[in-house]
């Protein structure tokens, strides 16, 4: 095409009439299928003597074409012929020599087009880029400049661990020379150097595994030269690079990626920065105290109107601004202070050294507002919850503070807490300073430090306790802040956030309070509430202080103060959005947990309907929804009878009545969150349901699930059923709907369709447990169609693929193993898939192949009781079955696979055995080696030293077992552990409290397995030991055999 014709519509694209604009696009777009269109745009990219807005107009219209045009690889290909092989050697060749261009706008678009173009063409069709790129960072400093900007997206997304290796150690001196040569090279160039270095770090650690003696010998080359350059570079004055006359703060790059670098290199190669490590702790500090001044000036001051200078760099990835210099330091001394290396500089002995407390002090200098913050916060209160939020509070200075703190009260405790007090009372003289001086800054001082005192709120609290329980007192006075300082400033109302800090900070500690003092602080909260001129920060504080006290106070606050917050509460509701609302929801749902009990028929009815009504105006936010979900089922588990009433006579039939649009909408967004809190209702319900609360549901819900394909749909409502069965079967049972079905029929119906080959798996992810629970609590109900459902069940385990949809499949099966075995096992052994497989090997197979990865606390232990059984069984036909056994490395040069040999289906269950009980004790694993292995019980008893000592090995590394098998081990708690995620302690366990196999102590019943298995040599059991177990399984089993 003409090149004249196409600078005429670049030149048109940049006029300002919108009409010629679009006309000039659309003419590109019809260009761009045109021969040598890419060329003649790398022309004029590349040619100095246009004007450089014409220039760039190019190199986006270039950037475009290769996206679109180039090749397939790229997913905006717009299909058709890919640009020829002759063109794109031209445009290579062109746009490559645009990298040492003088315009740095130009450097910067050809650099991006060369990482675009070299996603797919390198190193099939451009073998010699990256030696090209090598020679050009050796050249003048505009090349480098270039060169370093493609090699910097290079390195981190082109190149393979076994790409990079080899040219690193080539590449890595020239980058080196370039950090140190700050004369030529701009700021941004070698933070690049830098960055380049750090993604080599991280490669290297990456493969360090698998070739550790390359990666030792790389690291013990290099490191030494980069650490030292690092030190000399830090050791210079950062005023240099900041001041309140400087242009830009460029030179900013370097330092934060040093400090970036410094992380990874702390993280993944920690023994090369151990000797040094506190010199670059030291460093770390001087630098924050240097920047400290002018950071004050530029960001905290609100009578300064200095303004930082804007970045000069158009890459983010070289970021050189002071916050995120802050933020860096701030992030590695969080990650080096945990490291044993530098604990000399923090503590002396049990006490704290002058260092750690003079950077708890800096943490509170930085950790405070800036005038950004307080305009943002101050009228939007979104941004308030968000930034202010422990779960979702965005990577900043503050949040790096307080992230500082916590790790230094985690890592020193006791010498942490009396850190913080004495840093505390230190700012706190200063803060009062200032305010006799009328700074007007000088409350941000205080909230600062009630946040980072805030932020380790919980293990205060157990510090208090714990020296409490001691007789002595704690290293924090928790006491004085509470008698001289926090109440002063509740009613702080010409400092909001000081205030509203204040009531957060007090419902942080609810706990520690004396009743009469939190009842106060939730008068005082409750009071702004309703207070129209109380502003945003101050009343979303409260509402966060109340959401704290009445969560961790619970029933023992007052009910008659949670029905007055409630009232207060609810009008906020239709007045909020996002974060706000959700916080508001929260609020909600802590306070019925105390008032609940009292709520009249008016309030119960007006709570339910104003929820739903907020619900209603945005179903589709997940996050609003389960907050609501979550709120619904405080309500729920409210027992007072006007509220259950309210409960079905008015929220179940409104969300009922949502959930029918899936009738019109098959995947009903409304119909789907209507039914997670008609869920989240009934796991709140206590058992027994309260009589037609089934009833006013089951219609509906049978409906949405018949007509639905939506696996969360289909998820939900399994889960809901499951719900109803463990609590009162007997509502499912006696329903029946207008055709004459009972919900029972229903049930099975649903769970046939699920177990259909063609189903998805994830939709009946459930299906197990609820089957399983319809054994356990319909009884004879089931009986009928038993056998029918569990050939169904083995025949869709034969073609699962999911670990999960496996153990849904198994753990029914491991149930009636426990509570009738022979029935089942002979039901199984008449029985073959379509395959012509027999069931039981099925069965056995995948529950071999998915055990480990088996989860649930009552699953894990039926599984495990079940296996016992089956080891335990003489029936013949486990005797015969055969499944995968231990993993067989084949040679690398092999063709063939790595393969699992077939192994006895009893050695497999004695391996998973011996492999339950190693993993449970895992966090002991070290905690006492070095015993002997042959040392003599506690009782003397010397019989039962040598108890199958036949398998022990010796290795002192699995003495942990010795301790881990006793009453306070790791193990014992691990099957006690009722507050696990797996759900020990619950609510929604209750129903299994009484059965058998949850109140079963798994620990002593393997050990006497063990015991009476190898006394007894049930089924083989000394010889399956011998032949099949792993010199490690064996020292398992012998330590078992010698706790027993």
């Amino acid at each position: 095409m003409d090149l004249q014709s196409l600078l005429a519509t670049l030149q048109s694209t940049l006029s300002p009439d919108s009409n010629v604009r679009i006309a000039s696009e659309l003419r590109l777009v019809e260009l761009s299928t045109q021969p040598q269109t890419g060329v003649n745009l790398a022309q004029i990219l590349v040619e100095a003597s246009l004007d450089v807005s014409l220039r760039q107009a190019a190199g986006f219209s270039l950037k475009k074409y290769i996206k679109e045009r180039w090749s397939p690889f790229f997913q905006t290909f717009k299909g058709g012929q890919a640009t020829s092989v002759e063109e794109k050697e031209q445009v290579r060749q062109l746009v490559f020599k645009g990298l040492d261009d003088p315009v740095r706008k130009v450097r910067l678009a050809c650099a991006v087009i060369i990482s675009d173009i070299a996603h797919p063409d390198w190193p099939d069709d451009w073998p010699t880029l990256m030696n090209q790129l090598l020679q050009l960072i050796t050249g003048s400093p505009l090349a480098v400049d270039g060169g370093m900007r493609v090699l910097n997206d290079f390195v981190g997304i082109d190149l393979t661990e076994d790409q990079l290796l080899p040219i690193a150690r080539e590449m890595l001196p020239h980058l080196l020379a370039i950090l140190g040569n700050p004369q030529v090279h701009s700021p941004s160039t070698r933070a690049r150097a830098i960055l380049i270095f750090k993604q080599c770090v991280m490669t290297l650690f990456t493969v360090k595994d698998e070739h550790p003696a390359a990666v030792k010998a790389a690291i013990t080359e290099i490191m030494p030269q980069w650490l030292d350059a690092f030190r000399v570079l830090l050791e210079m004055d950062v005023a240099q690079d900041v001041g309140l006359e400087a242009e830009t703060w460029e030179g900013l790059a370097v330092r934060i990626a040093i400090f970036g670098t410094l992380e990874i290199v702390l993280n993944s190669f920690p023994s090369t920065l151990k000797s040094v490590l506190p010199t670059f702790l030291n460093l770390a500090f001087s630098n924050l105290a240097s920047v400290s001044s002018i950071y004050h000036t530029s960001f905290l001051s609100s009578s300064s109107d200095f303004s930082p200078p804007q970045a000069v760099e158009e890459d983010s990835s070289v970021p050189a601004d002071l916050p995120t210099l802050v933020s860096t330091i701030i992030d590695f001394v969080t990650q080096a202070a945990r490291r044993k290396s530098v604990a000399g500089l923090f503590v002396a002995g049990d006490q704290p050294q002058a260092l750690m407390v003079n950077a708890i002090g800096c943490a509170i200098d930085f950790g405070r507002m800036t005038t950004d913050d307080e305009d943002s916060w101050a009228s939007d209160p979104n941004a308030f919850i968000a930034d202010e939020d422990d779960e979702m509070v965005s990577f900043n200075v503050r949040s790096a503070s307080l992230d500082f703190v916590v790790a230094l009260v985690e890592t020193f405790e006791e010498a942490g807490f009396a850190a913080l007090w004495d840093a505390f009372k230190n700012k706190a003289a200063e803060s009062d300073a200032s305010r006799a001086r009328s700074e007007e800054d000088w409350w941000k001082v205080y909230e600062s430090a009630l946040a980072l005192v805030g932020a380790v709120a919980s293990e205060l609290l157990d510090h208090v306790q714990e020296r409490a329980a001691t007789g002595q007192a704690p290293t924090f006075d928790l006491g004085q802040l509470f008698s001289s300082i926090v109440p002063s400033y509740l009613g702080a109302s010409d400092f909001p956030f000081l205030q509203g800090r204040s009531y957060v900070f007090a419902s942080q500690f609810s706990k520690a309070l004396p009743a009469e003092l939190s009842n106060q602080y939730i008068d005082a909260a409750i009071a702004v509430l309703g207070e129209a001129s109380a502003s945003v920060p101050v009343k979303v504080s409260a509402v966060r202080a109340l959401d704290n006290f009445f969560r961790h106070l619970g029933e023992n606050v007052d009910p008659s103060r949670a029905a007055l917050t409630l009232s207060r509460l609810l009008p906020l509701l239709p007045q909020t959005t996002e974060n706000t609302l959700i916080l508001l929801v929260d609020a909600v749902r802590s306070t019925l947990k105390a008032g609940g009990q009292v709520l009249d028929a008016a309030t119960a009815s007006g709570l339910v309907k104003t929820v739903l009504t907020t619900w209603f105006e945005k179903p589709e936010d997940p996050l609003l929804g389960s907050a609501i979900g979550e709120m619904f089922e405080a309500l729920a588990k409210t027992p007072s009878p006007v509220v259950q009433q309210t409960i079905l006579g008015e929220a179940l039939p409104a969300l009922t009545t949502t959930m029918t649009e899936i009738r019109t909408d098959p995947f009903s967004s409304r119909a789907s969150s209507a039914l997670d809190i008609v869920e989240s209702i009934f796991d709140g319900f206590v058992a027994p349901l309260a009589p037609g609360v089934f009833a006013a549901v089951a219609g509906v819900l049978f409906e949405v699930l018949g007509a639905t394909e939506d696996r969360d749909i289909l998820q939900t409502g399994i889960r809901l059923l499951t719900t109803v069965v463990r609590k009162d079967v007997s509502q499912l049972l006696s329903w029946h709907d207008a055709s004459g079905r009972s919900g029972l029929e229903l049930v099975l119906s649903l769970v046939a369709r699920l177990l259909d080959p063609s189903a998805s798996e994830s939709g009946g992810l459930f299906v197990g447990d609820l089957v399983m629970h319809l054994i356990r609590t319909a009884g004879t109900g089931l009986a009928p169609v038993l056998p029918d459902l569990l050939k169904a069940f083995v025949t869709r385990l034969a073609t699962a693929e999911t670990p999960s949809f496996s153990q849904s499949l198994i753990l029914p099966f491991a149930y009636l193993i426990h509570t009738q075995a022979d029935t089942v096992l002979s039901l199984l052994e008449g029985v073959q898939v379509a395959s012509g497989r027999p069931a039981l090997e099925v069965l056995l197979t995948a529950w071999c192949d998915n055990v480990d990865v088996f989860q649930g606390y009552w699953g894990l232990k039926v599984s495990t009781v079940a296996m016992v059984q089956l080891f335990s069984s003489a029936r013949p036909s486990l005797q015969r079955i055969q499944v995968k056994g231990d993993l067989l490395l084949t040679d690398v040069n092999s063709k063939n696979p790595d393969q699992f040999p077939p192994i006895p289906f009893h050695a497999k269950a004695l391996k998973v055995l011996l492999h339950d009980v190693q993993n449970s004790g895992e966090d002991a694993t070290f905690a006492k080696a070095g015993g002997d292995v042959d040392a003599e019980s506690d009782d003397g008893d010397d019989e039962w030293a040598d108890e199958g000592g036949e398998f022990a090995s010796g290795d002192k590394d699995l003495d942990f077992l010795s301790d881990m098998l006793g009453a306070d081990s790791s193990l014992a708690k691990y099957m006690a552990d009722n507050d696990s995620d797996a759900g020990g302690n619950d609510d929604g366990e209750e129903d299994l409290k009484d059965d058998p196999i949850y109140t079963l102590d798994i620990q002593q019943h393997l050990l006497s397995f063990f015991q009476q298995a190898y006394e007894t040599n049930t089924n083989s059991f000394r010889q399956l030991a011998e032949q099949y177990l792993t010199p490690a399984e064996k020292d398992v089993l012998a330590k078992c055999l010698q706790s027993a």
